[in-house]
């Protein structure tokens, strides 16, 4: 098993050389023979260096048999990237990431939910033809990407993909194929189970049919092709998630410039409604079975909502106050699943405030994913829109169905059956942004990002609070 290892970390780590070697090729070219050509140049280079200081209290909410799991902890973050332009035509990217802490911390704000005490990882590398007709906007590109959108709520992670995008001033949109091989990270490269072998569609839209009126449609289906159900069940392990099947998630959305930190507006909205169905396999126990175990294949319907309104109180600092209702389907019966569940690609963090700093949807000291739970958040931000931020918000979580369950990377759920009240919880999130193009002391980035969570009675009475804060200081060069 350790020579697998060895074996798997040492092709990573040549992969990454490989990439980071064919990646320096144009620089070099340019640096060599920039007198003779203008392609290949470099257009952008820089460096972000991250120093984040984390606390977090116990993950077990003080219910835990085997001992708190709550730690203090230090971690240096530095990632490169290149961009450059290779032919009038052709432009490509490298992003890589170095990562060390003094001890194991969650990194779900970058990564999406592992605990780790350094790697080394391939965030992006791709190339980009725009090429196709005489519009700017329009190109294809095929690759490793940050695969993003607005919400946050469907996707914000790195994938291999070939997609063709095309964005105007009126109409954004996407469409392609994409598939995770591997985490390109040296310290957890192969995928989780229920991750693997899953070819993904997508496409997303987004139409402003009024001046800062959007609508837009997205569209995400996954088909399982592997056998890791069948093996799993062979060796009689049990896994909470589900493997998918073919699973195909819709949504319609609409907003006026929510994500728009620039927005002068009075009032802005937000809102989605969206759907998963399909089949999934699970696993279960089977006396008739020689390890105990089986899989079978499961019908999924669920359906989600969420709504948003937001109003500004003073535009210079802009103050604004804001509300959301948010509720995803739970429950089911024997073969069926009526539980709304995301992509698997999502952060759940996003400009939602109105400010320029991310915020996580849910809640900083829980992070639920958003499936059998309704969220009522309540939010105030003060901001000059580019310099500093203050967020302060609210959050107030129920179960959709009571004797269903939430998942969370953050907290392990201990749910008594007796309530669907999962409690309550307060964040607050501050960010100052130094003057990139400064190379004095203000050209620093400081965030600050603090939550508590309030168990409710669907924990029992003898549940504790737990808390999460992280402090960022970061400086881009």
């Amino acid at each position: 098993m350790q020579l697998i290892t060895n074996y798997r970390l040492t092709r990573l780590a040549l992969s990454v050389s490989c990439l980071a070697s064919l990646g320096v090729a144009p620089a070099v070219a340019q640096s060599t023979d920039e007198a003779n050509q203008s392609y290949p140049r470099l257009v952008e280079q820089n460096i972000k260096s991250k120093l984040s200081f984390i606390s977090e209290g116990d993950r077990r909410l003080g219910l835990g048999s085997n001992g708190e799991t709550k730690s203090n902890e230090a971690g240096l973050d530095i990632k490169p990237e290149w961009v450059w332009q290779l032919s009038p035509h052709w432009r490509s990217k490298l992003r890589l990431q170095a990562f060390g802490a003094t001890g194991q911390v969650d990194v779900s704000d970058e990564i999406g939910g592992t605990t780790t005490d350094g790697f080394f990882a391939l965030r992006e590398a791709w190339l980009d033809y725009n090429g196709l007709s005489d519009y700017p906007g329009e190109s294809i590109r095929f690759g490793r990407e940050r695969l993003k959108e607005n919400s946050g709520i469907w996707w914000d992670d790195d994938i291999t993909l070939t997609r063709w995008i095309f964005n105007t001033s009126l109409l954004d949109a996407t469409v392609g194929v994409a598939q995770k091989f591997a985490e390109l990270r040296t310290d957890t490269n192969e995928l989780q189970g229920y991750e693997q072998d899953i070819a993904r569609m997508f496409v997303h839209t987004r139409w402003q049919w009024r001046k800062g009126h959007y609508l837009g449609f997205l569209a995400t289906h996954g088909q399982g092709y592997g056998s890791q159900a069948d093996e799993y069940a062979a060796r009689g392990q049990t896994l909470d998630d589900s493997f998918t099947d073919s699973l195909t998630w819709t949504a319609i959305q609409a907003d006026r410039s929510y994500f728009d930190w620039h927005s002068h507006d009075a009032f802005q909205y937000f809102a989605s409604v969206a759907a998963v169905n399909g089949t999934d396999t699970v696993i279960g126990t089977d006396p008739s079975a020689p390890s105990g175990f089986s899989d079978r294949e499961r019908d999924v319907s669920g359906w989600a909502a969420d709504l948003g309104a937001r109003a500004q109180l003073l535009d210079t600092p802009r103050w604004v106050v804001g509300a959301h209702g948010a509720v995803a389907s739970g429950g089911g019966g024997p073969g069926e699943s009526d539980a709304f569940r995301q992509t698997s690609l999502e952060s759940n963090r996003s400009r939602f405030t109105g400010t320029r700093s991310q915020v996580q949807r849910f809640g900083e000291a829980i992070q639920p994913e958003w499936t059998n739970l309704k969220v009522f958040t309540l939010y105030t931000a003060l901001s000059d829109r580019d310099t500093w931020d203050a967020n302060l918000l609210y959050h107030r979580y129920w179960l959709s169905d009571e004797n269903g369950t939430v998942r969370s990377d953050l907290v392990e759920p201990g749910f008594t059956g007796s309530s669907d009240d999962l409690g309550q919880s307060v964040d607050l999130v501050l960010g100052y942004y130094g003057d990139s193009a400064s190379t004095s002391w203000a050209a620093f980035d400081v965030r600050f990002r603090g939550g508590v969570f309030m168990p409710g009675d669907a924990y029992g009475d003898d549940a504790d609070a737990r808390h999460r804060v992280v402090v960022d200081v970061s400086k881009r060069v």
